[in-house]
C-alpha cells in the first residue's frame, strides 16, 4: 500500500477531505479484492478503482459531509492471496474547528455575596476568540443568561482575533 497503510484525513469541520491509496500486488498470482468492509461507514465513503487488472488498484477514501468530530477506524480489504488474505488500513480523521476560544471555560471562584461592595477587578475575566483558517471574523452579538454580566470587545489583527472581557 502506498503511501502507507495509514490514511490521515486532516482538515476543518464540515470539509470534505479525501485521500488515495495505491494497492499493488508483489506476487505473480493475480490480485483480486473480493470484499471491502469498514467500522466507520457513517464517517467515510470509499471507492475502489482497478488500474491494472490483477495487479494495481486505487482506493479513494473521503469524509462524509457534516462530520463534526475527529474519528478513527479501519478499512479491511479481503483478497484472494493466501499469504495476505486481508489488507488492513487505519483511517484517522483529524478535524479542527474554524474558531479557537481560549480559555474554553471561565471560573470566577466563590463569590461572597454577603459583602456590600465587591471589587469589580475580581470578577473580570478575558477570553480570546480567533479564527484558525484564513478569512475574517466578526463578532456581531454576545448573548448571556443573566443581566449582571457585561462584556467589552477589543479587536486585534484585521478582525482575525478578538479579546472579550467579561465583567
Amino acid at each position: 500500500m502506498e503511501p502507507s497503510n495509514r490514511v490521515i484525513l486532516q482538515g476543518y469541520y464540515g470539509d470534505k477531505i479525501k485521500k488515495k491509496v495505491a494497492i499493488t500486488s508483489l506476487e505473480e498470482q493475480p490480485l483480486k479484492i473480493t470484499d471491502i468492509t469498514t467500522d466507520i461507514e457513517d464517517r467515510i465513503k470509499y471507492k475502489l478503482k482497478t488500474k491494472k487488472k490483477g495487479k494495481e488498484y486505487s482506493l479513494e477514501i473521503k469524509t462524509r459531509s457534516g462530520i463534526k468530530e475527529s474519528f478513527q477506524g479501519k478499512v479491511v480489504l479481503k483478497t484472494n492471496i493466501q499469504k495476505k488474505p486481508e489488507l488492513k488500513l487505519l483511517v484517522i480523521g483529524k478535524l479542527q474547528k474554524d474558531l479557537k476560544v481560549s480559555p474554553q471555560y471561565l471560573y470566577f471562584g466563590i463569590i461572597d455575596t454577603s459583602k456590600e461592595v465587591i471589587d469589580p477587578k475580581s470578577l473580570k475575566r478575558t477570553i480570546i476568540v480567533s479564527r484558525v483558517r484564513k478569512g475574517g471574523l466578526s463578532i456581531e452579538k454576545i448573548e448571556y443568561s443573566t443581566n449582571w454580566i457585561t462584556t467589552e470587545i477589543e479587536t486585534h489583527k484585521k478582525r482575525e482575533k478578538y479579546s472579550v472581557v467579561i465583567i
